[in-house]
């Protein structure tokens, strides 16, 4: 349910500044002069007169305010303040493309963004898969990244097949759409810990007192990119979504920022993103089969 290719970025007579601005509070510059204006002409091109920008309406001019909930969310939100990671970048690209001067950041939390909730925000960026109960409370754009279920587990677990997987001990979460999955097709010889939300299911993993996670393969992968010592992908499922932004239900906007999106994959920005803060070979991640 990901994307990265060169850190390069045409510059224009328009800064290309993002601002990270958490909990309505304290606002910090986006980029370290070092890596100032990352993304290539993707990141820049609408500020050269397209039209993406012109019909964008965000709820403050110059501004694209971004919900997420999870942060940090290794390889999507990393940082202090989270600058790095795929999301955070992509928001950056996507802003510059609508023609706008900078990016906010507040963090809302998932339940409450999967009701449609985004805290005033014009676009909500949470690793989020479109499903028929969501689409009720929000609006979504074609899928930035495709992902399937993927098994996160700790370094030294393995399981090559369906039959091990059911003699790991599990952790789920009860907001998560892919907690289903290990019910109906890993079917677990033992009891999943059922917890709140993906940051207490992580939480549980990392010490040990669980040994497999669900997650979605691009965030199973950040996981596993940012603490290879500890974690790593044993496999991935048949089936899934894809992670896609979000908007208010009946938003003027999903028109212009789907069409961002799409031209964002086209131009291979969001394959470098993916690259740079996924890692590489997401594709060649074992299939275990199921019985579905």
């Amino acid at each position: 349910m990901g994307q990265d290719r060169t850190d390069r970025t045409k510059r224009s007579g328009r800064p290309c500044g993002l601002v990270v601005h958490i909990a309505s509070r304290i606002s910090f510059p986006l980029l370290a002069a070092a890596a100032a204006c990352l993304l290539a002409a993707a990141g820049c091109a609408a500020q050269k007169g397209g039209s993406a920008g012109t019909d964008f309406k965000p709820v403050k001019p110059g501004v694209l305010t971004v919900a997420t909930a999870f942060i940090p969310a290794p390889g999507f939100w990393q940082g202090t303040p989270p600058t790095d990671g795929f999301e955070a970048r992509l928001a950056l690209a996507l802003a510059h493309h609508l023609g706008l001067e900078r990016v906010e950041v507040v963090q809302v939390p998932f339940a409450k963004i999967t009701r449609g909730d985004l805290g005033g925000a014009d676009i909500a960026m949470s690793q989020l898969t479109p499903t028929k109960e969501r689409e009720h409370d929000l609006d979504f754009t074609t899928p930035y990244m495709s992902a399937p279920p993927a098994v996160l587990a700790l370094r030294a677990v393995d399981a090559p097949d369906v039959h091990e997987l059911r003699a790991l001990r599990w952790v789920v979460s009860i907001t998560s759409t892919l907690t289903p999955i290990v019910e109906k097709r890993v079917r677990p010889d033992r009891p999943p810990d059922v917890v709140e939300d993906r940051t207490a299911a992580i939480d549980a993993l990392r010490p040990g007192s669980a040994e497999a996670l669900m997650l979605d393969l691009p965030v199973a992968a950040g996981l596993a990119h940012a603490d290879p010592a500890r974690f790593h992908v044993i496999g991935q499922l048949t089936g899934g979504e894809g992670l896609a932004v979000a908007l208010r239900d009946g938003s003027p906007n999903l028109e212009i920022v789907d069409s961002a999106i799409r031209s964002l994959q086209a131009d291979g920005t969001i394959d470098h993103l993916q690259t740079r803060w996924l890692g590489e070979g997401l594709d060649d991640i074992p299939l275990i089969l199921t019985e579905d």
